[in-house]
């Protein structure tokens, strides 16, 4: 499968061209999988069922033909789940209903044009094979390598600072404990058969997955990495506060005016108690947020990351 991305400044001018311009659709960077007529999606994330892909689809046309899409999501042992017709003449452009894409299920996003398959995914592939609403396309194929890595460990569990190779992708084989009170921060749980991460574990293991050579374990080692005036920054570049905290740049790309940040934090805390005197807690920590907070913030500097 073959698949190529377009910016949203080109999309605008293809918008502008074919003299049909939808502005919701134009501010996402999709992923197209063919041309001629462009038939594209992208996808937002949704912590429900196990974890859901919005997928928004969109085709097209600037041809001199009329084309028909299809869009339909496919459970194993159910069938078709949802199924959605656009039919497109010179120089329109159309926008399908959400589909949604479950993980637990494993349901398949399936695209067709004038009755051909272009494109079938399931859903453990969505961040692979095709480009987050919220993130800007980069130009960088290591940063497109390593964000998809991330996007595929939404949801995982936080570890905290203490634990060693368990918070950056660990599994573990049975519910471990890990105590950051040595680090300012909370005892953690992962239960078990459940990966894990920090917010520096994420980030190493991000650029490990895309080949990128990067020996930095820890948020005080990312500050060492080159600065990049934040006037300046570009997706794949890192918001770090050092011995605190560590984030992904991701852009706009959605173009509502709030850029966003993958990140590794405890966003959503499951349980929580006390016992010995510390507060034990089970968080999803794998999730992307406002970028605002940390651009606004003199504590965190912008850091690229050599080779990207």
């Amino acid at each position: 499968m073959v698949a190529r991305r377009w910016s949203r400044r080109v999309l605008v001018a293809m918008a502008a061209a074919v003299a049909l311009l939808w502005p919701t659709a134009a501010a996402a960077d999709y992923t197209f999988y063919r041309t001629a007529p462009h038939t594209g999606a992208c996808w937002k994330y949704v912590s429900a069922y196990g974890g859901v892909y919005q997928v928004t689809s969109v085709l097209l046309n600037g041809t001199s033909a009329t084309h028909t899409a299809r869009v339909q999501v496919y459970r194993p042992g159910t069938g078709i789940i949802q199924d959605h017709t656009q039919t497109a003449t010179a120089s329109q452009w159309k926008v399908f209903p959400i589909a949604h894409v479950a993980a637990i299920p494993k349901d398949e996003f399936r695209y067709y044009l004038n009755g051909a398959l272009v494109v079938k995914l399931p859903a453990a592939a969505l961040p692979y094979y095709m480009n987050n609403c919220q993130t800007t396309e980069s130009s960088s194929v290591k940063i497109r390598q390593a964000i998809s890595y991330g996007m595929s460990k939404l949801d995982a569990h936080y570890t905290g600072c203490n634990a060693g190779s368990y918070r950056m992708g660990g599994v573990a084989a049975a519910d471990m404990w890990f105590d950051g009170s040595s680090c300012g921060q909370k005892v953690y749980l992962l239960p078990k058969g459940h990966a894990g991460f920090d917010c520096s574990g994420l980030i190493y293991k991000m650029f490990q997955a895309a080949g990128v050579p990067f020996s930095y374990q820890g948020s005080a080692d990312m500050a060492a990495l080159p600065a990049v005036n934040k006037s300046q920054i570009r997706v794949g570049d890192l918001l770090v506060n050092p011995g605190h905290h560590v984030a992904m740049y991701l852009g706009d790309g959605d173009g509502d005016g709030r850029a966003s940040v993958l990140e590794a934090t405890p966003a959503r805390i499951l349980r929580e108690f006390w016992s010995g005197g510390k507060l034990h807690r089970e968080a999803i920590g794998v999730v992307i947020s406002d970028a605002g907070p940390y651009l606004s913030s003199s504590a965190y500097t912008a850091r690229r990351v050599p080779g990207t």
